[in-house]
């Protein structure tokens, strides 16, 4: 299984250590993850008022940020062809334009997002996208080897 991986999910990881996001991430699955380079700006941009929050030094979030996204293929947004990004911009305009990457990767490689974010959720469902996946139901992956 394929997934792409929201940048709420990565902070759930961050925030939560040991909790179930950051196990899925870490355990050695069949599950595959990818997400848009731009996890990586936005995570880099939020560091240090994630760290403020968690007691840790911008440098420690960063650190750990790396570790968790050893197993994450990080796409470089160039690559997803124009259409795919253009045609997810008109897709999330009303809901969060901030995702507009993470469905453009979607509409170019074809699998699910994995998200926590319930208005990006309900905004794409309500559009006939249902293609997002949920912790709670990834993790019925897991269990599936």
């Amino acid at each position: 299984m394929i997934v792409i991986t929201d940048s709420n999910i990565l902070y759930s990881a961050l925030i939560t250590p040991n909790g179930v996001v950051a196990k899925i991430l870490k355990d050695k699955s069949s599950i595959q993850f990818f997400a848009p380079n731009y996890l990586v700006e936005e995570i880099n941009e939020h560091s240090e008022e994630l760290a403020c929050s968690l007691g840790k030094t911008r440098k420690q979030i960063l650190t750990d940020f790396k570790h968790l996204t050893k197993r994450v293929n990080i796409i470089d947004a160039a690559l997803v062809p124009k259409e795919c990004v253009q045609d997810a911009l008109e897709i999330v305009k009303d809901i969060d334009v901030d995702d507009v990457f993470f469905v453009a990767l979607h509409l170019f490689l074809k699998h699910k997002i994995w998200t926590s974010d319930k208005v990006l959720i309900k905004g794409l469902k309500n559009k006939n996208y249902d293609i997002c996946i949920t912790t709670s139901e990834l993790k019925k992956h897991l269990y599936k080897k």
